[in-house]
């Protein structure tokens, strides 16, 4: 059978698959634009202020906030360029683009080795993962790829510490791993801590009492007591228990179930792998099918965590679709469960285990065909034949065997290739970033950055990163007064702002985005501000307005950096004009 010739070749089939997942992830990452997501430089900034030396400051020389949610990639990020010599922008590109193949590395060979070292299920988890969000998040910006491939490491170690002999050194490992992977992620990002805990909770469900205690042991040195020191040094360093970010994205409601279909669209986007998923289920021992549902349970309820907070910078989903490669991984698993070895075990018994394999595995089955989604019919049809041929194979075909594997081959062949064009349709679907009057104007500002100005932006990436003026976040993400005790005339005369800027859109989520703008605009015209321009981003409902202080010593020289820039951008008003 040709998936015999595979297991044969185990070492070329390996690497045939790592190459043909870093060229796809090459080629679809270059399909997007150069530019960083906007809000990605908000980051930047703290890491810039952190290489030169100034600590985890959105101002020089004022106190720390705690404005990004990304502390070990802003760390990562400052190191990089204190060390090499690179811009914040360069290493934030390389380091991505590093973790991002790291990533598509891991996934191969995880997928490889646990679908039974078979070259198509692992081509099948690999090319999607490349070609997909992946590609677009390692040109956005964020620490987003460094978070996906920490999720995908700690649910790794979790299959080995449940499904690998007791005296496997890689099972001995794996209790190491896990907790100090858990650890990384809660640095990464806050909400990477609940993640642990989930899989923690997986693993004390799985193990026995020797292998709860040693895990125990490990998370307490590893995880536990590492990052009771940071929560601790983080509160004395910023000052306040969380994030400065989560009290402005919490917006006083527990839940924000207007962000439901998001969190909905991954899994709408992930019927196919839930019904392959299933059909692995169904074919599993069901003791074995039990276990792979806890460990997969983690990355089932993780995206929901989003719903506690407002999605503000949700690009590319960012918050959604670090889970996609663990269903990938799972999906492989499946179709290694699929391969033509041997005629799946004959289930005798009809004990509890049975029972919830059979139900889990119909359950994921039945999901799929509710979900109305064209462009997946036929991975569905497809996964449908890879399940009746491995029905056809446990019976005595003879001489037709070949030919029912030559069919499984063409079949899970073009379930690959659909399931990578589909991946990297969607990553496509996302928004690209093209740099605009923001990044423009914010550089036309820089030679006024050692005049001590302040600039008061609710686009808080590129104008207070590439101006390097002192700069005042009235929406409260990065700053501390405005987040505790909201946004007012009085506040806004005492930071004496040179520049207002503000972003002005229809019918605006949050709903509390148009009180902010509004409040702006009548502080303007109240203080006698000059009007300079007012630029339209993506139409006439969606505008970016320039304000410039009267007694500014450089005002006019202001009102010419923000409105000479030709035919550039579609000026709706220029002063003077």
């Amino acid at each position: 059978m040709p998936e015999t010739v595979f297991r044969k070749h185990a070492t070329l089939a390996l690497l045939a698959v790592i190459l043909l997942g870093m060229l796809a992830l090459l080629y679809a990452q270059a399909q997007h634009p150069l530019a960083p997501s906007e809000d990605a430089y908000i980051t930047y900034r703290y890491a810039r202020n952190l290489a030169e030396g100034h600590g985890i400051v959105w101002n020089i020389g004022e106190d720390p906030v705690e404005g990004g949610t990304e502390f070990l990639w802003t760390v990562l990020l400052a190191g990089s360029s204190r060390l090499t010599g690179l811009t914040i922008e360069q290493a934030a590109r390389a380091l991505n683009l590093l973790v991002g193949l790291l990533a598509a590395l891991t996934l191969a060979l995880a997928s490889f080795i646990f679908s039974g070292r078979r070259l198509l299920p692992a081509l099948f988890a690999t090319l999607a993962f490349a070609a997909g969000p992946l590609s677009y998040h390692i040109r956005a910006g964020f620490a987003t790829p460094l978070f996906t491939l920490l999720l995908l490491i700690i649910t790794i170690a979790l299959h080995q510490l449940i499904f690998l002999p007791a005296d496997h050194r890689w099972r001995g490992r794996a209790f190491y791993l896990l907790p100090l992977t858990g650890l990384l992620l809660g640095l990464t990002r806050p909400e990477g801590a609940l993640f642990a805990g989930l899989a923690l909770v997986a693993a004390f469900i799985l193990l026995d009492g020797s292998g709860r205690r040693r895990l125990l042991l490990a998370t307490v040195g590893l995880l536990t007591v590492p990052g009771l020191i940071y929560f601790l040094w983080r509160w004395r360093y910023f000052g306040y228990f969380l994030p400065n970010t989560f009290y402005v994205k919490n917006a006083g409601s527990l839940l924000h179930l207007r962000y439901f279909p998001d969190i909905y669209e991954l899994f709408r986007f992930m019927a196919p792998l839930f019904m392959l998923i299933g059909i692995g289920y169904l074919l599993d021992a069901p003791g074995d099918a039990v276990k792979k549902l806890i460990i997969l349970a983690p990355a089932i309820l993780f995206p929901w965590s989003y719903l506690l907070i407002d999605q503000l910078q949700n690009l590319g989903k960012r918050f959604q679709y670090p889970v996609y490669p663990i269903f990938l991984l799972a999906a492989a698993m499946a179709l290694g469960q699929l391969a033509l070895r041997a005629p799946a075990p004959a289930l005798r018994r009809k004990n509890l285990t049975l029972i919830a394999a059979g139900v889990i595995g119909s359950i994921f089955i039945l999901f799929a065909p509710f979900v109305a989604l064209e462009r997946m019919t036929l991975m569905l049809l497809l996964i449908a034949i890879l399940a009746g041929i491995k029905l056809l194979a446990g019976r005595e075909l003879g001489a037709r065997a070949s030919h029912l594997a030559l069919i499984f081959l063409v079949t899970v062949t073009a379930l690959v290739i659909f399931n990578a064009q589909a991946a990297y349709r969607l990553a496509n679907s996302f928004y690209p970033t093209v740099f605009d009057d923001r990044e423009a104007i914010g550089k036309a500002l820089e030679p006024f950055a050692d005049k001590g100005y302040t600039v008061v932006a609710t686009e808080a990436g590129w104008i207070p990163y590439f101006s390097r003026w002192r700069a005042i976040d009235p929406f409260g993400l990065n700053d501390e007064y405005v987040t505790h005790h909201g946004l007012s005339f009085e506040y806004l005369d005492q930071q004496g702002a040179d520049v207002i800027m503000y972003h002005q859109v229809k019918n605006p989520h949050p709903p509390r985005w148009a009180d902010m703008v509004a409040l702006l605009r009548d502080y303007a015209q109240a203080r006698g501000y000059i009007l300079a321009a007012i630029i339209q981003r993506k139409g006439p409902d969606d505008l970016h307005v320039y304000w410039v202080k009267p007694d500014n010593p450089d005002a006019q020289a202001l009102i010419r950096a923000i409105t000479e820039h030709g035919d550039r951008f579609i000026y709706e008003y220029k002063a003077g004009k």
